[in-house]
Formats: C-alpha cells, sequence, structure tokens
C-alpha cells in the first residue's frame, strides 16, 4: 500500500549530509509536490535495521522512504551505496511535509535522472510525428547518431518545428546531458559495446515494438527537457536516435493520454446499455 505524502507523520534526518524526512510506509510519488524528491531505501538480507542503498524505487528489501528538498544525482544504475552513518535521526525536527518545506527552500539544483522505460504509450515519442503532435509535446527536434567503429561518436542534428525551440538554454542543457550520459561507465551512449549490454539488460522490459530492428527505450530528464533516447545496437546502421522534448507540456500531453487510455479502459469493462 502506497500512502499520500502530505498526510503521513515522519522523523526528520539526515541522509548523505541532507535534512530529509523519513518514513516507514511506501509513499506514493503522485502525491509528492513540485520542489520535494521522493527515495527509496533498501536493507540487507541479512539485517533489516540499517539501509545499504538509496534509489528512486525498491522492490524487495524496502527498509523506508525519505523526502528531500535537494535531489540526489544517480548514476545511470539509479541506485548509489550508503554507509553505516548514512543515515542519521535528529531529535525533534519536523513531523510534516508542510513543516519540512517551510523550514527547507526549495534547491536549484538541475539532475540528470536516467530511466529504462517500459511504457507503450510513450513509443510514439521515439519517432518522427506531425507538426501538430510535435507542437501538443513540445518536440525541439532529434539527434541521430552512431558509434562509427564502436567508440567513436557521430551526431547528426534534425530540427523540429522549423528550429524555433532550439535555443541557447536548451543547447547548453542537451550537451550538459549527452555528456554526463558519455561520461557514465554504464550508460548506453558511451560505447557500442556498452549499449549492446545495456540493452540486453534491460531489453525484455523496455524494447520498442515494430521495430524492424530491436531497439530499447531508454528517457533522461532534466529539470526543463526530457530526452527519448531508442538504442538499436546494430552494427553498420544508425545505433540512436535522441527526441527532445520540453518538459512542461511533454508531461501535460503524458498525463492526458494516461487520463484517455483510464476511460477507454474502463469503457470497455462496462456492459453494454
Amino acid at each position: 500500500m502506497r500512502h499520500d505524502a502530505e498526510k503521513l507523520t515522519y522523523q526528520e534526518v539526515t541522509i548523505l549530509g541532507k535534512p530529509a524526512l523519513f518514513t516507514e510506509c511506501r509513499i506514493d510519488r503522485t502525491t509528492v509536490p513540485e520542489g520535494v524528491y521522493r527515495y527509496e531505501m533498501r536493507h540487507t538480507d541479512e539485517d533489516w535495521g540499517e539501509p545499504i542503498t538509496l534509489s528512486r524505487s525498491i522492490l524487495v528489501n524496502y527498509y523506508g522512504a525519505v523526502l528531500t528538498r535537494e535531489p540526489f544525482q544517480l548514476p545511470v544504475e539509479g541506485w548509489i551505496p550508503l554507509a553505516s552513518d548514512s543515515l542519521s535521526f535528529q531529535d525533534g525536527g519536523c513531523r510534516t511535509l508542510a513543516e519540512f518545506q517551510q523550514k527547507y527552500p526549495i534547491s536549484e539544483k538541475n539532475v540528470i535522472d536516467f530511466y529504462s522505460v517500459n511504457d507503450e504509450t510513450l513509443h510514439d515519442l521515439y519517432f518522427s510525428r506531425g507538426e501538430e503532435q510535435d507542437k501538443a509535446v513540445g518536440c525541439v527536434g532529434h539527434l541521430r547518431g552512431d558509434f562509427g567503429s564502436g567508440k567513436q561518436f557521430f551526431t547528426t542534428w534534425w530540427p523540429h518545428q522549423n528550429d524555433v525551440l532550439n535555443t541557447p538554454k536548451f543547447k547548453a542543457d542537451i550537451d550538459r546531458a549527452v555528456n554526463w550520459l558519455r561520461e557514465q561507465p554504464d550508460s548506453p551512449l558511451r560505447d557500442f559495446d556498452t549499449m549492446k549490454r545495456c540493452c540486453d539488460r534491460y531489453g525484455r522490459s523496455c524494447a520498442i515494438k515494430g521495430t524492424l530492428l530491436p531497439s530499447c527505450a531508454f528517457m533522461v530528464k532534466t529539470k526543463q527537457y526530457v530526452y527519448m533516447l531508442r538504442c538499436t545496437p546494430v552494427k553498420g546502421d544508425y545505433q540512436f536516435y535522441c527526441y527532445c522534448y520540453q518538459r512542461e507540456p511533454f508531461e501535460k500531453a503524458h498525463r492526458e493520454q494516461q487520463e484517455n487510455d483510464r476511460i477507454q479502459a474502463k469503457r470497455q469493462t462496462e456492459p453494454n446499455r
């Protein structure tokens, strides 16, 4: 069972030196307000009393959740290790999310989040579409690239909407995101062999259906942009396409699509009248 973040009672802690709220309950991510970040912690099989990793989501050996005002920069793997002194419980402090938000200001830190994508409703966003559809989701343009002999890196920019959204702010953001992906040891943009290992690892969960060549879906988010990375680890062809979107219209369109799908599914299960 997942709980509403704003209705829980917490204990104030520090996690990796940052102030946070702790709860043993699982928190519904959709109830976490903007400017607050939710992470989950995992314990070992042998010791349930001490967390050993911090992640966006934990399936097994769940220890608890923390809410922070400053995001953590997680690596591509999506988790970071915790030492025995990483989590420290405080005497007194905030007990509610409202108190915590009032006590600690919003952070301006702009991290890069990497995800494998198993949501088929997003698959159309890994390909070029019409101009009206581009406007609806804030499509800036897309990169097409390959690794040459295996460790090289060649890209071509394809503008959308007459390149009007390709601003200096966007250019700086995509450069930062791509450079980060190139530096990460287990990133699909590291080189050809790493992309192949990454796709082999996530292939079942993030395979894009209907493609001529086997392709995997990944997503990268920054504070203002979303990058939909389609990876095809086949030599002799283009190995990746990266479709770039403004985050606000992208997420608005995705929420509307999910709601429409939910309504349609409900109608299909209702008896004819």
